[in-house]
């Protein structure tokens, strides 16, 4: 499903992939991601969202690259329902003029 949004763009930060062994002794592997961290207005506020996207969406990062910091963006996102939660990733980004 798709859905599109308006927010304040803040920054986008890169995230190396690794490996952790977590509680009951399973190695667990994760891939390099980006970060993009905008702010959402709000009638109760100003909240601040994170929202993790591949690596491989160089697309996406070079026209993160060239948005200025708290410039007005609508962001574009794949969203994936599952039983008890969904994932929100951020597919396209465009500055709204």
């Amino acid at each position: 499903m798709k859905c599109v949004s308006e927010f304040i763009y803040k920054s986008l930060e890169k995230r190396d992939g690794g490996k952790f062994t977590n509680d009951k002794g399973d190695v667990i592997e994760y891939s390099d991601s980006y970060v993009l961290k905008v702010d959402e207005l709000t009638s109760k506020g100003i909240y601040e969202r994170k929202f993790k996207f591949p690596r491989k969406n160089i697309e996406l990062v070079n026209k993160l690259k060239d948005i200025n910091a708290y410039s007005r963006v609508q962001i574009e996102f794949n969203v994936e329902l599952y039983g008890s939660q969904a994932r929100v990733t951020p597919t396209d980004i465009a500055v709204v003029k």
